[in-house]
């Protein structure tokens, strides 16, 4: 439960999303239902809180003021919480850890088991997002680590631990010799494409990697989701580009396979970050530490620090 109301709550999502479509389907709401909820807003402060352009929506100035206004708020009320709830249970050690989608199969239940080994009762509040969102978060004081491909250098971020990771071929099981342990990029371009987007990290390297080759290929269909794009080879549409940790369940499982590619320049950097803020007592280089351990005892081909 919030002290905040639904319609400020929902107001931020609309905010973040740039879209009242786009925030419906994150609430899990109907559009119609989130405009009735900004028209209260709007009446309660009596101001024109956002536009709507063929784009999207466009905050005013008074919806700026106010996005600004509860972003603190709700820091603020998540610091109290965490505040009471330590003061309830001062035994317990409370992280909050953001880390990308395709880390919740296994690292993050493998993080949890190191750390809580290591530092004992501990309650860790995970979060997932892309790179972009969880950053934000980080820099907001929302979270205290966050693990992420390609963080942006910035001056008050400190950066832990930096992993690449190779981007791989996905591909059916059956369409490589089982012994190949590599693949040249110009020799995946024979087969159609499930292609990342520009909304995923690896899309601009690796199709700049592509028309580099000078030869001809096939983007059947491009997503934003690493989840649909492995479904869609799965169905047989094409093949697809990937790291191992976007893949590592579907290959386990049989239904896929992943091939590194040679191509030095396509690898992703997995970034460990934490607020440049903060000062590193024992306890948080013991959550590092944990995280490097398990990033470097993690089953993926090609991996380097």
């Amino acid at each position: 439960m919030s002290a905040l109301t639904k319609e400020i709550r929902s107001f931020v999502v609309i905010a973040h999303e740039k879209s009242v479509r786009k925030a419906a389907d994150k609430l899990h709401i109907a559009a119609s239902a989130l405009s009735r909820q900004v028209k209260i807003l709007e009446e309660d402060f009596g101001s024109k809180l956002l536009l709507r352009l063929p784009k999207g929506i466009e905050l005013t100035e008074q919806g700026q003021a106010l996005y600004k206004q509860a972003q603190k708020w709700m820091t603020e009320e998540n610091r109290l919480r965490r505040s009471l709830e330590e003061e309830h249970k001062p035994h317990l050690l409370q992280l909050r850890i953001g880390a990308v989608g395709c880390l919740s199969h296994s690292f993050l239940p493998r993080l949890y088991k190191k750390v809580s080994s290591v530092l004992g009762h501990v309650r860790i509040h995970f979060k997932t997002g892309d790179t972009q969102t969880l950053t934000d978060l980080l820099l907001n004081n929302e979270l205290d680590f966050i693990i992420a491909f390609n963080v942006v250098r910035n001056e008050k971020i400190h950066f832990a631990g930096q992993y690449m990771s190779k981007i791989g071929l996905v591909h059916l099981p059956e369409l490589l010799n089982e012994g190949k342990q590599s693949i040249e990029l110009q020799d995946c371009l024979k087969w159609p494409l499930c292609f990342p987007d520009v909304n995923l990290s690896v899309h601009t390297r690796l199709y700049s990697e592509i028309l580099r080759q000078k030869s001809s290929f096939d983007i059947a269909a491009t997503s934003n989701s690493f989840h649909l794009l492995a479904n869609l080879v799965i169905n047989g549409i094409g093949v697809s580009f990937m790291t191992w940790y976007d893949i590592e369940k579907q290959v386990k499982e049989g239904k896929l396979a992943f091939t590194p590619l040679t191509d030095k320049r396509l690898e992703e950097e997995l970034c460990v970050c934490l607020p440049s803020t903060v000062t590193i007592n024992e306890q948080t280089q013991s959550v590092i530490d944990s995280i490097h351990e398990v990033i470097q005892l993690y089953d993926h081909p090609a991996a380097s620090q």
